[in-house]
Parts: C-alpha cells; structure tokens; sequence
C-alpha cells in the first residue's frame, strides 16, 4: 500500500495479508502522533481556511468604535422617607424599617427606571446622544417611530451600569458612550434625574392621590348619611335607637297597666257580686211611722194657737176659744185612744246605699273593661311596631355598620394624610441622604474590543481550519508511516522506498 511520505511498502506474503485484512478494519490504525503528522502536512489548508477569517475578523474589529466610559459616585444612606410610620406607635414599629443594602438595592433599581432614561432622552435630544438611530427615526413611517424610540431607549439602558458592594452605602454609575464629553453630560444628566425623580416620588404631593381618596370617602360617607336618613324618612322614624327604646319602654308600661286594670276589674266585679247578692235580700222601703187622726187635729190646734199667740194675748177670747179646743180634743184621746190611724213607709236606706255603691261599681267596672279594651288595642299597636323595628334593624345595622366603616376609613385617611404632609415637610427640610460624591467628568481613555474580536476571529479561524483537516484526514485511507500500515493489515512491513 503506498503512503503519503514518498515510500512504498511491500508485503513478502499476499496469502497472509489478504487473511489479516479480512479480519481488520479497512481504516487506517493511527494513534496520536501520526494525527500530528498529517495536521502538520496539512497546515497550508488550515491556514488558507484560517486567513479569511481572521481577515474578516480584523476588519470588524476596526470597524468597532471607541467607546468612552463615564463614572460618577452616589452616597444613599437612610432618610425620613425610608422610615415607615404607623398610624398606631408598637414594639414592631422599627423592625420594618430597610437595612443599607436593602435601601442600596432599592436605590439601584429606582436608578434604572425607564422614566428617567426617557426623561434624559428627551432633555439632551436623541439626535446628539444617538443620531443614527434619530436620523433612522426621522426617515421611518410615522407609525414604526414609536418603536424605534422605545429600541433606542432599551439601548440607552444598556450603555448604563449601576452597581454596589454588599452593605456599601457607594453606588457606582456609569456610561458609555463615542464621545468623552457626551458620555459625562448624559451620565450627570441620568443621577440629576434620578435625584428629580426620586423626590418626585418620596417627596412631592402633587398627584394628590390622599386627598382624593379622602374626597371619596367623604362623598361615599355622605351617600350613606343619606340612605340613613331617606331610610329613617321612609319608615316614619326619628331615631331608630329611641324609637326602640321608647316602644320597648311603652310596651312594659302598657302591659303593667293593662295587668293592674285587669286585676282592678276582676276585684270590682267580685264586689259588685256580692253587692247585688246582698241588695237581693234587702227590702227597698221601710215603714217610717204611724200617724192617728186626733193626733193630727190636736197637733194643729197646737200650731194655729202659736200662731194666734204672735197676735193676742192669752186670755183673750180668741184665745181661750183655742185652748177649749184643744182641751176637747185632748179629752176625747183620753177617752178614746188614738182612733184610726194612718202609716207611712219611706225608701230603705241601706236598701238604696247598697244600690248607690252598685251603681258606682257598675260604673268603674264599665270604666275598668273600656280602659282594659283600649289598653290591649294599644298592647297589640305596640306589638306590631315592635315587630316591624325587627324587621327593619338589619337593613338600618347594615347602613350602620357602612356608615361606621366609612367613617373609620375617613378618619384614619386623614390622620395619615396629615402625617404624610408633616412627614414630607420635614423631609423635604431634610433631604440629604443623597449625595454625589463624584460628578462624572469626561474620560481621558476609552475602550474598544478590536483586540477580543480579532482573537476571537483568529481562535475561529484556526477552529475552522483545523475541523476541516480532520475531515479530510478521516475522509482518506492514507498510512503516514510504515508503522500505521503494520497495525492497520495485520502484517510486519519488511521494506519501504520513497515515492520517485
């Protein structure tokens, strides 16, 4: 089998090799030195492959421009506004207050919003920080512009760097941009902004986001005074609690009254029983007295000479004409008696007090049932009312209870609005956990990464090559030395020659 190096080796025995052949692989047998030799024989392919690369290479890498990197230095330590205030004072109330590193990473995550890379962009002027993308804008649709703004603006973002050491109070910024001076007037522009910013949104009231909720509530809080009222209105109520008072209150007195009324009538009527029982067996009349006919004549003989005396003088004849007779009437009862006489009955006055005291406990009994009547009409009003408040309290403890809701809520947001106040007050006062201790200043030297992509190219170059010629040299049956050819047929080599 011939061999690549200029010598030809022949075989003493073509029975022996045509057995061992078929008993190995028809791939050459090479070990690691003899892949070194056919790479170094082909290191003209490797470097033509390479060249082109690395040409290609070295010419992006001079197309790359010089950046120029602008540092500047911020000091954020703990302020009034990274202090939580509680509405209600507590052991715990410190505890929720921010470590440095927890307020460093707070700041350095505030530092990146995009608010105030827009607000950088738009101050500065897009042309001058990145005129080909404003050129690129300018010359687009009106419709594709606001994309290619918010591109330019991720961009932005990412020419900046921010960063701290673990609980190091020091934020390190910077920027990089073509030009020196641009790059320290965008960077002191960026942590101007962020300052702006910053007290914007610690510090500034201007949203009034407090007082309109405050105003919300209060209108929400008025919504609900007049459901209330409409409520009361609807239900002919003045006060619900009084009005639950007095009806609970009227109703035991009612009820008092009505028992006391009822035990009245019942002993009213046990009397006016045994009244009428008694009346039953008392006659009404009664016989007065009984009066005779010579008694009544001599009584008015006795009377007319009185009133005979008031004129004559006793011995006149007028009188003694009386006095004989009264003297013959006298005689003729002596003789007599009484005669015939006449008897006279009268009303029996037990017979009509018992029937008095009956009327008077008719009456009172009469009075007794109309007043109990009307006492349980009034008993059973009352009752209905009292029912119809039970209906009626859980819609007005649910407006109650909106109402009390609202009223906290207002209460509270306004206790807090004024400590908000007083808190940004005292801060604006007192604002100076922020401090730049390094403006950035324009850098003297910039960087630029031609060397790494012209390494890069160089390193992919020779990859390339060196792939391809370990293609080539699997894709051949070529033995480099008699050695290789041993292993690979199964035979010793006795002889090998130069290729003429």
């Amino acid at each position: 089998m011939a061999a690549d190096d200029g010598w030809s080796n022949v075989a003493t025995s073509v029975a022996s090799s045509t057995s061992a052949s078929a008993r190995r692989s028809n791939r050459p047998q090479l070990d690691i030195p003899e892949y070194v030799l056919l790479l170094w024989r082909a290191k003209w392919a490797i470097i033509l492959i390479a060249l082109p690369i690395l040409a290609l290479a070295i010419l992006f890498a001079f197309m790359l421009p010089v950046k120029y990197a602008a540092t500047s230095r911020v000091q954020v330590t703990l302020g009034n506004e990274r202090v939580f205030a509680p509405l209600t004072t507590g052991a715990d109330a410190q505890s929720a207050n921010l470590g440095q590193e927890e307020i460093t990473g707070s700041e350095i995550e505030l530092i990146y919003s995009p608010v105030i890379f827009d607000r950088v962009l738009q101050e500065i002027g897009m042309d001058i920080i990145y005129p080909a993308d404003y050129e690129a804008m300018m010359e687009a649709p009106e419709e594709d512009r606001p994309l290619l703004y918010e591109r330019t603006l991720l961009g932005f973002q990412k020419d900046f760097a921010a960063g701290a050491a673990p609980k190091n109070p020091v934020i390190r910024t910077s920027y990089e941009h073509e030009d020196p001076v641009v790059a320290a007037r965008v960077l002191n522009a960026i942590v101007q902004t962020y300052l702006e910013y910053r007290s914007e949104l610690f510090l500034d009231d201007d949203d009034g986001v407090l007082s309109q909720q405050r105003e919300t509530l209060a209108e929400e809080l008025s919504a609900a005074d007049a459901a209330i009222e409409r409520f009361l209105v609807d239900n002919r109520i003045g006060d619900f609690d009084t009005e639950k008072e007095s009806v609970a209150s009227l109703y035991g007195a009612v009820t008092d009254s009505l028992f006391n009324v009822q035990a009245q009538r019942s002993e009213v009527q046990g009397r006016l029983a045994s009244l009428t029982a008694q009346l039953a067996l008392t006659e009404p009349t009664i016989d007065l007295y009984v009066e005779t006919n010579y008694q009544q004549q001599l009584l008015d003989l006795q009377i007319e000479r009185e009133s005979l005396l008031s004129t004559y003088l006793p011995g006149t004849p007028q009188i003694d004409a009386i006095d004989r007779r009264i003297q013959n009437v006298q005689n003729l009862i002596s003789s007599q008696g009484d005669g015939v006489g006449v008897i006279r009955r009268g009303p029996n006055e037990v017979f009509q007090r018992l029937d008095q005291q009956r009327a008077e406990l008719e009456a009172e009994a009469s009075a007794l049932q109309t007043r109990f009547e009307e006492l349980r009409r009034q008993k059973n009003e009352i009752e209905e009312r009292q029912l119809r408040l039970t209906r009626l309290e859980p819609r007005y403890q649910e407006l109650l209870r909106d109402h009390s809701i609202l009223e906290n809520q207002l209460r509270n947001l306004t206790v807090r609005e004024g400590d908000e106040r007083l808190i940004r007050e005292v801060s604006r006062a007192n604002l100076d956990n922020i401090q730049i201790l390094e403006p950035a200043r324009p850098p003297a030297q910039g960087k630029s990464m031609r060397l790494l992509v012209a390494a890069a190219g160089l390193l992919f170059g020779g990859f390339t090559g060196l792939i391809v010629a370990m293609i080539w040299i699997f894709s051949k049956n070529t033995m480099p030395t008699a050695a290789c050819a041993s292993r690979t047929v199964g035979l010793p080599v006795l002889a090998s020659v130069r290729r003429v």
